[in-house]
């Protein structure tokens, strides 16, 4: 039995940036040069999803001279690399890993199952594998390698483990949702069960669009024990030990999987309690904002800070993403705002430190009153004037950042977006929304846990009721059932896809609210972009169709 220095690179690609991820690389195997063996994540030259990038020939071609010079660049270090990439084979596209070592293209391998799921769209870019992996002989040991999806199945596996491998090693690209990290666990020891074999898992962290990767890679020795799980939602180099083979080691296997500075995890310890949620979901949609005004090269946010619960927190992610000296919050009064709103907004804007500025709307609102007025009959009761109040702030916000600059950030939570409780041009203007997962009961639930760790939205705004302030003595229960009981019918409705007759809320409000689910699918599908934490997010995961007769 001998040892293995294996390295898991737990980083950051971005998607398309050839040339970055190149460096990202080469940085991590100049640092572990004398390591044996270095994973990095699922497609890691290109990014994870490229989407049709993967289309252009002209993207394509271009990935070959960064393979060439990483392969170049390589006979200058002992350890061999796995290293992911879009690969042409003949005239079909496979998503496929290199192990590059010694000047030279090692082994490669294919990814043989592909998904095609949710936020998965790989058949429309890869071919299968059209054969399964082999076993990578290293140093007198085989190595299992199998790409991401592949520890979702039993067959790699099982062929690997038949080829004789004596460990598998999964590079992924698995986006974060809630129960992620458990449902990863559960497929690791499934193939550990059948197998027999220690397991490797390295996935990439990061922001693209509307998914975010967490990380949180792991090692699993033969007998299913976590002996490295490394942290979520930041970069992660860890250097583990492994002695090889494995399959007659006594049950006393930790010593199989050593030499990291992490402690070792019981399964256990991956059950979260509802404070580790909140925090969880929390690092998750600040480093979704981070990334897409990094990775995009915005100078900084806007944001229309209304005094209200989903602004604060909007605010407070913000800040937390990318500093307060790159917020910049606005405040635009109309006739309807209160002087707690007044005051909530400017506290809130105080413990941030973040510069706000006061753009009252109401030379606007009168400007077209005038210009409606023999078009719009202003005493009908509809909602015409109270959404032109809205999208003036819209207007405002984009114009500040036409000169700026700025990316306007979206404030508008889960729960309004199910059933059109914002305007169209108006508060859903803006580059990406932070909040665009989370129901408003989770909204109050992160804001709560954010100020257990340091003041940043005042407690009035928490407790006082939500209004939209857009008509006298509004508040949102005058036209939704409460937050509660709406979040709960939409669970049910959207996660779930419970019949309405199967939930247990009172009829008539169910399909009240089933109705404006449906009927509000058009404005979703013009709302920005923003991070992906549930079972089924608006946008890729949840696609129904605008013209709905059923």
């Amino acid at each position: 039995m001998s040892d293995l220095n294996i390295i898991l690179a737990q980083i950051n690609p971005t998607v398309g940036d050839l040339a970055g991820n190149y460096e990202k690389i080469l940085d991590v195997w100049l640092d572990n040069a004398e390591a044996d063996f270095i994973v990095f994540p699922e497609m890691v030259t290109t990014g994870y999803p490229a989407d049709d990038l993967l289309l252009k020939p002209i993207f394509i071609n271009a990935i070959a001279p960064f393979i060439k010079k990483l392969i170049e660049a390589s006979k200058d270090f002992k350890a061999h690399a796995l290293i992911g990439l879009p690969l042409m084979d003949g005239d079909v596209l496979r998503n496929a890993a290199y192990v590059i070592g010694d000047g030279t293209i090692q082994h490669t391998i294919f990814k043989f199952n592909l998904p095609n799921t949710g936020v998965f769209d790989e058949k429309r870019y890869f071919a299968y594998g059209d054969k399964m992996p082999e076993p990578y002989t290293f140093k007198g040991h085989k190595l299992g390698l199998m790409i991401c999806e592949d520890v979702w199945h039993s067959n790699v596996a099982a062929h690997l483990k038949a080829q004789g491998a004596d460990i598998l090693i999964v590079p992924n690209a698995s986006p974060f949702q809630i129960d992620k990290v458990e449902r990863r666990a559960e497929q690791a020891h499934a193939r550990i069960a059948e197998t027999g074999l220690p397991l490797i898992y390295v996935n990439q962290y990061g922001g693209q669009d509307d998914l975010v990767f967490d990380g949180q890679s792991f090692a699993m020795d033969a007998h299913g024990t976590i002996t490295h799980q490394l942290p979520a939602f930041e970069e992660n180099i860890v250097s583990i030990s492994i002695a090889l083979p494995s399959l007659t080691s006594p049950p006393s296997s930790r010593d199989l999987i050593a030499g990291s500075p992490l402690e070792p995890q019981e399964d256990s310890d991956l059950r979260r309690n509802d404070e580790d949620i909140n925090e969880i979901l929390y690092k998750a949609v600040t480093l979704g904002l981070r990334d897409y005004i990094h990775k995009n090269g915005f100078k900084g946010i806007f944001l229309g800070l209304s005094g209200g619960i989903d602004s604060a927190l909007s605010a407070v992610i913000a800040v937390d993403a990318i500093g307060a000296d790159n917020v910049h919050c606005v405040m635009m009064p109309s006739p309807y705002t209160s002087q707690d709103s007044l005051d909530d907004a400017a506290e809130c804007a105080t413990l941030l430190g973040v510069k706000l500025d006061t753009i009252p709307i109401e030379n606007g609102m009168k400007a077209l009153d005038d210009m409606l007025d023999k078009f719009v009959d202003k005493d009908a009761g509809t909602t015409t004037f109270e959404n032109i109040q809205s999208r003036l702030r819209g207007l405002t916000l984009m114009a500040l950042s036409n000169e700026t600059g700025k990316m306007v950030l979206s404030t508008g939570n889960k729960s309004e977006m199910a059933v059109g409780y914002a305007t169209l041009y108006g508060d859903m203007c803006g580059g990406y929304n932070a909040l665009k997962d989370l129901y408003k009961g989770r909204v109050y639930a992160l804001s709560e846990w954010r100020n257990t760790q340091s003041p940043a939205i005042p407690e009035r705004i928490i407790t006082k009721a939500p209004s939209a302030e857009l008509k006298p003595d509004q508040t949102d229960q005058d036209t939704l059932p409460p937050y509660d009981v709406l979040d709960d019918i939409l669970e049910c409705l959207i996660e779930k896809e419970m019949a309405i007759e199967d939930i247990p809320h009172d009829h008539a409000t169910v399909l009240r609210v089933s109705k404006m689910l449906d009927r509000n699918e058009y404005k979703r599908r013009q709302a920005p972009p923003g991070p992906k934490v549930t079972l089924k997010a608006f946008g890729r995961d949840r696609r129904y169709p605008i013209t709905n007769g059923f």
